[in-house]
């Protein structure tokens, strides 16, 4: 990691694609500024192919080597965001 670059973690409540998805616009829009990160999903390969195609529409690949991690203590983020549907209980 670049000394430059901020970290940044994206974590969807739901465990969606989502978190892979925002990832991917950042990475896609900010051109290796940020060391990007994002917590695992649970997806089915449908939903996948939905995001692919979404984000194909305005010409931005799917991160395939996306950095995944669990948050726990050690680890440290300059930024987070958090996605939800609104629909989370915690």
């Amino acid at each position: 990691m670049s000394e430059h670059r901020k970290r940044v973690l994206f974590l969807c409540a739901h465990r969606s694609v989502r978190a892979l998805m925002a990832a991917s616009l950042l990475a896609a829009r900010a051109h290796g500024l940020w060391d990007i990160w994002n917590t695992p999903f649970q997806s089915n390969d449908h939903e996948l192919d939905l995001a692919r195609q979404v984000l194909g529409e305005v010409n931005i690949p799917l991160l395939t080597s996306s950095q995944t991690t669990e948050p726990n203590f050690g680890l440290s983020w300059d930024e987070g965001v958090i996605l939800c549907s609104g629909l989370a209980n915690t």
